[in-house]
C-alpha cells in the first residue's frame, strides 16, 4: 500500500489541517477507492463520520455562530445535536467564548466510539432541556422529521449535510439561507472531480448574518 505524507491510517480529524491538505488527502484516498472505508472507521482512531472538517471550514462555522449569538444578543449555551462522537464541538469550542452542549441519542445505528461527555439524549429533548442560544445539526438521518421539529421551535441553526442525502425534504420548504461554503466537504464528494456536495444551512438566522460573515 502506498505511504507518504497522507498516509490514510492517519486519523484526519486528530487536529484541524488546513483546507488545501484535507483535500490532497482525500484525494489519495478516492484514488485507491478508499474514501467509504476510511470514513467507515478503518482510520486510526477508528472514527465514523459523514462531514470532513478543516481549519478554514470550522473558522466559517465559528464566525456564523458568533455573529448570530451577537445579532440576537443572546450569549447562552450552543447546542450540538446528533453529534457523533463529538468532534464538531471539539474543535468550534476555542472559536466560541459561549459553552457548547453536545448530545447523542446514542442508538447503536452507526459504529461510532461517543466519548463520556458527549450526553445521551435525542435532539428535541436536548432543545428542551437546554433552551440553548444557537443549534448545530451535522447528518441528520434520511427522512428523519427532527430537523423539522427543530427548526419549528424558532432557535437559529445550522444544519449541516447534502439535502438529497440526509433529513427530510420538507425542510428545504421552511425559510433558509444557504451559506454556499467553499470548505464544505463530505464522505460522497469526489475530490478529483471537484464535485462537493454538502453546505451549511441556517434557519432562523438574519440573512444580515451572511453578509457580516463574508466581510
Amino acid at each position: 500500500m502506498k505511504r507518504g505524507p497522507y498516509d490514510e491510517y492517519i486519523d484526519v480529524h486528530e487536529n484541524l489541517l488546513p483546507y488545501a491538505d484535507v483535500v490532497r488527502f482525500f484525494e489519495e484516498l478516492e484514488r485507491n477507492d478508499d474514501v467509504k472505508s476510511y470514513c467507515n472507521g478503518s482510520n486510526i482512531a477508528g472514527r465514523w463520520f459523514f462531514q470532513i472538517y478543516s481549519r478554514e471550514f470550522i473558522e466559517e462555522l465559528a464566525s456564523i455562530v458568533t455573529e448570530s449569538l451577537a445579532m440576537t444578543e443572546n450569549s447562552g449555551t450552543v447546542l450540538e445535536v446528533m453529534s457523533g462522537d463529538g468532534r464538531l464541538t471539539e474543535f468550534l469550542q476555542p472559536y466560541i467564548q459561549s459553552r457548547i452542549i453536545a448530545t447523542d441519542a446514542k442508538d447503536g445505528r452507526y459504529d461510532i466510539a461517543y466519548p463520556k461527555w458527549v450526553e445521551s439524549l435525542d435532539a428535541n429533548e436536548s432543545a428542551k432541556r437546554y433552551a440553548p442560544s444557537f443549534i448545530l445539526m451535522s447528518w441528520e438521518p434520511y427522512l428523519s422529521m427532527t430537523g423539522l421539529d427543530i427548526v419549528a421551535v424558532g432557535i437559529p441553526t445550522a444544519w449541516i449535510g447534502d439535502p438529497k442525502m440526509c433529513g427530510h425534504p420538507d425542510l428545504f420548504e421552511t425559510p433558509h439561507i444557504p451559506l454556499k461554503s467553499r470548505y464544505a466537504l463530505s464522505r460522497h464528494d469526489s475530490f478529483l472531480r471537484r464535485d462537493f456536495k454538502t453546505d451549511v444551512f441556517l434557519f432562523n438566522c438574519s440573512p444580515d448574518i451572511i453578509k457580516s460573515v463574508q466581510r
